[in-house]
């Protein structure tokens, strides 16, 4: 497939899926581009974001009313919701079959892995539009300094999230203990998740009183080095004084966090932290090699990430790379979970991420392979939500809006 094919393939994904119009409940106009038309009707924050990076390479002024209609979100305290719905008249089917905790009928209450700043940059630079970069920064500040003040309760650099959800990693094998998870099931694991919504009901709006209640409370290292990005987009698009550099410190205290209390020398990867205890929750993921896109991540971190689990056959180096859970981990489900999704298949948005991790660190052969091995998957299934890692199948939802992400790899 030529780039010429790839980029009309993408746009006729982005377009379909755009949503346009004026919200009956708030009277604001919206422009973003819904995930999938099947199931998934709304704006959801990181696949926003990273709609807009694919826009940036079809349509640069829809990359910037994407991250605009998404930063309209953000509440007074500074919070972005992880799902703002728009279009009313769609929620009631949708909460038929998702749960979601909310504390106003129009936005979730929980967040996404915090990458809206590097959107915000990678749009800037694509349009130099400076009215666009003017108005989100307040916004931005204050969305960062709320997850610190709401999301890292004990100081020590690392937020934490308070669902699976949060994470973007909804089903990972990870968060099995913590939730209690009897069934290895979609059905199982909703079962084990709906206890931990109605333990939060009283609660929800109180992120820290919900921390502290310790039901699940998730130093996830995805989310972390994720903060860690977005937090050096923000520092340099404010410059090196003042806030800027506030944020550049916040980066460099939850870098040194990750190594401190994530990194297990024995195991050569990084494990999340669970509870108020941080006990490390010993299972590698995708998760435990996504500090591969922090700039500064020692050498000696990166060459074992990549030799002992990245390029390794026997866990990560499968057919179409990378699967979100090693082919070792004996919950490892390559195939079809009917929605008990990351334990398995490779998604386009984890390559994206290490792509470009890698190419930072100088390995450019793997990234490329990776590349190719990306858009095989597109050639032979189509832009989907995420692919079989031994036969490129594609599995979820189909014409998927992040997997346009293809066109930055």
């Amino acid at each position: 497939m030529e780039r010429q094919e790839l980029e009309e393939a993408a746009r006729k994904i982005l377009l379909s899926n755009l949503r346009q119009g004026v919200a009956d409940w708030n009277g604001k106009e919206y422009s973003f581009v819904v995930p999938s038309l099947t199931g998934y009707p709304f704006q959801w924050f990181w696949d926003s974001c990273f709609h807009a990076i694919a826009l940036t390479h079809l349509d640069k002024q829809q990359a910037v009313a994407e991250l605009r209609t998404l930063m309209s979100g953000a509440q007074p305290d500074g919070f972005i919701p992880h799902i703002i719905f728009w279009e009313m008249d769609k929620q009631p089917d949708f909460l038929a079959r998702n749960i979601v905790g909310m504390t106003n009928p129009n936005t979730s209450a929980t967040m996404q892995p915090p990458i809206i700043a590097y959107a915000v940059e990678r749009v800037y630079e694509a349009t130099g539009d400076d009215a666009f970069l003017q108005s989100a920064l307040p916004i931005l500040t204050a969305f960062y300094r709320w997850l610190s003040q709401n999301r890292d309760p004990d100081g020590d650099g690392l937020i934490a999230v308070i669902q699976p959800e949060e994470a973007g990693t909804d089903c990972s094998p990870k968060y099995d203990e913590a939730l209690d998870l009897e069934y290895l099931t979609n059905q199982g694991f909703i079962a084990a998740l709906s206890k931990v919504y109605e333990a939060y009901e009283p609660m929800r709006g109180d992120d820290r009183r919900i921390l502290a209640a310790d039901m699940f409370h998730f130093e996830d290292v995805l989310v972390n080095s994720i903060y860690v990005m977005g937090l050096r987009s923000l520092a340099r698009l404010l410059g090196e004084e003042g806030e800027g550099r506030e944020f550049a410190q916040q980066a460099d205290r939850t870098r040194a966090a990750l190594l401190a209390k994530c990194w297990d020398d024995e195991a050569g990867a990084f494990f999340d932290l669970s509870g108020v205890a941080e006990k490390p929750v010993k299972v590698v993921t995708i998760s435990s090699l996504m500090p591969l896109i922090l700039d500064d991540l020692p050498r000696r971190y990166v060459e074992r990430l990549v030799d002992e689990w990245l390029t390794s056959p026997d866990h990560f180096w499968l057919p179409y790379p990378v699967p979100s859970v090693p082919a070792s981990d004996p919950k490892f489900m390559p195939g079809n979970p009917r929605g008990f999704i990351w334990r398995g298949p490779s998604w386009m948005n984890t390559n994206w991420f290490l792509v470009h991790g890698l190419r930072r660190h100088g390995y450019h052969d793997l990234a490329a392979h990776i590349v190719d091995r990306s858009q095989e998957c597109i050639e032979k299934s189509g832009i989907r939500e995420y692919y079989n890692p031994y036969t490129a199948e594609g599995l979820g939802a189909r014409d998927f809006g992040w997997s346009t992400l293809i066109l930055d790899m």
